[in-house]
């Protein structure tokens, strides 16, 4: 008799853990992000708790690594290519608003009211760029100022000149202080050339890059190695997304390592977040996405590791979507400056960003990481012959703004696979035609 109840018992717990196994499968929430492991942890295990407390719910979730920004969205495109009603996938978390913009134009985000109680505290744009979208596509989470990080200790000791804007890493005493980033696999990298273009105009703002892109020691795969290569003293300046800067400082110290904001040359973008169009635990998205908006998030943003509202494990230092927060949280905050309070920026064409998107990373790319070799080489020879119009020459493009703009809309799809890869080496032959022929010019 014991025997045959212990045999229910264990038959009826077998049950159990097989039904609650499924529902926990079922309720795993698949997200792709870029974001660094310390972000992904601290989000994960605090929504859990606030799922919890709220809704008194359970779940999982699944972070999906595809690389950076420019190769999740790769991934994202292809895969509703593929499949267009859904990609088994939840949610796209970060990544700069150009992304999500071109996702919204295609038809690839649902639509979703955060709570009231929770939204009105979250300003609606910042100097004319959406933080929320205004058709409730994506919502931004945390925002991203763009500068220059620098190494102090280094920049003394040999003497280099001070650099405030993105024009002072074009000096020809900065060769081989440089890293950045390859955009056709950082969106961070990208906003940092896409401000520029903006910033300077099409054909100054590809001279600025170009020259800047002959100091350029080292491109790294992904944004957040540049800061790690700053504080290593492999290269002495980087462009950088601010939060990689302030986390790389309160880790290395103020002392060694600086960040400056060029006056009036960047932008303040949001970071968003966006449910992928037919999302299977679209609940469970809606909930995480409400998560991120609430104070109890932003907080962990803001505060050092340690503060009993701040992350367990490392320091995020991302700039809050909440302008009331700044003042709570007041000395407290690890985060440079209150973006709200900023009084000059860029005035920043999300649209244009969004659409020249794949078109800028490939001449990028070809132009000044492909060619690179043939760069530096011309760049050597116009700073020992000080040639204006050898300078000059080194910025002439393949193209102009009018007609970057008439490719960029197909630009990238499979139906132009062809048109890209013949448009591409014309490129690279134009580039190495030039830069030999600056490089001889006296």
């Amino acid at each position: 008799m014991h025997a045959t109840r212990r045999r229910t018992q264990a038959l009826l717990y077998l049950l159990a853990v097989m039904v609650c196994g499924a529902a926990v499968g079922q309720e795993a929430l698949r997200i792709v992000s870029p974001h660094p492991p310390a972000l992904r942890d601290e989000f994960d295990t605090g929504f859990k708790a606030w799922l919890m407390e709220e809704h008194g719910l359970e779940a999982e979730i699944e972070w999906m690594d595809q690389g950076g920004t420019s190769n999740i969205v790769r991934f994202i495109l292809s895969e509703f290519k593929r499949s267009p009603d859904g990609i088994n996938v939840d949610v796209f978390f970060g990544g700069g608003t150009d992304s999500y913009i071109q996702f919204t134009r295609d038809g690839l985000l649902e639509t979703y009211e955060v709570p009231a109680d929770i939204l009105d505290a979250v300003q609606a744009d910042i100097f004319g760029v959406p933080i929320v979208d205004p058709g409730r596509q994506w919502y931004g989470v945390a925002l991203a100022g763009f500068g220059i990080m620098h190494n102090k200790l280094l920049a003394k000791r040999f003497r280099l000149p001070e650099v405030l804007t993105w024009e002072d890493l074009t000096h020809p005493g900065l060769q081989g202080r440089i890293a950045t980033a390859d955009p056709r696999n950082s969106g961070s990298a990208h906003m940092v050339y896409e401000i520029i273009l903006q910033a300077y105009g099409w054909d100054k703002g590809w001279q600025v890059l170009q020259e800047m892109g002959a100091n350029v020691k080292s491109f790294t795969r992904g944004a957040s190695d540049v800061p790690n290569e700053v504080a290593l003293g492999n290269v002495i300046y980087g462009p950088v997304i601010d939060f990689y800067a302030y986390a790389q400082i309160s880790r290395t110290g103020e002392d060694k390592l600086g960040y400056v904001t060029p006056d009036g040359l960047s932008v303040i973008n949001a970071d968003p977040i966006g449910i992928l169009k037919g999302a299977p635990r679209l609940e469970l998205a809606q909930r995480f996405l409400d998560f991120c908006l609430t104070t109890r998030a932003q907080k962990l943003l803001m505060l050092p590791m340690g503060h009993p509202d701040g992350p367990k494990t490392d320091n995020l230092a991302r700039a809050s979507v909440i302008p009331a927060l700044y003042d709570e949280v007041g000395a407290d905050s690890i985060v440079g400056e209150n973006p709200f309070a900023l009084k000059n920026t860029v005035k920043y064409d999300a649209d244009k960003g969004g659409t020249r998107w794949s078109l800028v990373n490939d001449l990028y790319g070809t132009l000044i990481i492909d060619s690179h070799r043939d760069l530096t080489a011309a760049w050597k020879s116009i700073s020992k012959s000080g040639s204006d119009e050898a300078r000059a020459s080194l910025g002439n493009m393949p193209l102009t703004e009018a007609q970057a703009t008439e490719l960029a809309p197909g630009w990238g799809t499979a139906d132009n696979a062809l048109v890209r890869k013949g448009t591409i080496s014309e490129w690279r032959e134009f580039a190495r035609d030039k830069y030999r022929a600056a490089g001889k010019m006296r």
